[in-house]
């Protein structure tokens, strides 16, 4: 006569908890690499933005609204020329900024000279010849979008802006992406943008 083993439906048992522990560790391990490749994409995204050959900083000066552009490259754009705020001469990448704020922007910020007097402010000076940049979240539904961006300051601070695009459904620049407005996020103690929801 055979008899059962009760060690043996144990062994079984803690083989399929061990199992389903491995199981888990590597999936969140596998998140985390994920989640640092997204991150490590993003600036490469950005990076070739700024000195791909269709964009680089050379025509900062000449890229106007397009259609083709996203809400995400629009936002890396205008925050590409603030960046480089005084090349080629002063002031010039907040006159590139403002070329894709949206009509509806403008009435409320322009005109160009009021809008510089707002960049220069405290809550957006942080935008300005800033150290660096990466876009940490964005959400886009039907004509809105909104794009998180962090931001290292020139003087090291780290401050985190969600702007806020709608596609343009008339005019010049029908079909196109253009910054309804812009606003600062305070930062997480840890300054991590984990769990940022915009």
């Amino acid at each position: 006569m055979l008899r059962s083993d009760p060690n043996s439906a144990k062994d079984a048992s803690f083989t399929r908890i061990d199992t389903i522990s491995v199981l888990l560790c590597i999936r969140r391990m596998l998140i985390r690499r994920i989640s640092s490749w997204v991150r490590f994409v993003r600036i490469l995204l950005l990076l070739s933005f700024v000195c791909g050959s269709d964009a680089g900083l050379a025509q900062l000066t000449d890229l106007m609204p397009r259609p083709d552009l996203t809400p995400e490259e629009v936002v890396q754009y205008q925050v590409a020329a603030l960046q480089q705020n005084d090349d080629p001469k002063s002031d010039a990448g907040i006159e590139r900024a403002f070329q894709f704020a949206s009509p509806t922007n403008k009435q409320v910020t322009g005109p160009l000279e009021k809008f510089m007097q707002i960049v220069k402010s405290p809550a957006y000076s942080p935008l300005l010849n800033n150290r660096s940049s990466a876009i940490v979240g964005s959400e886009l539904k039907d004509d809105q979008a909104k794009v998180a961006v962090k931001i290292i300051a020139a003087d090291g601070r780290q401050v985190t802006y969600v702007f806020i695009l709608s596609k343009q459904n008339e005019g010049d620049f029908n079909r196109c992406w253009m910054t309804d407005g812009v606003a600062p996020l305070k930062d997480v103690e840890d300054g991590s943008d984990q769990g940022l929801t915009i």
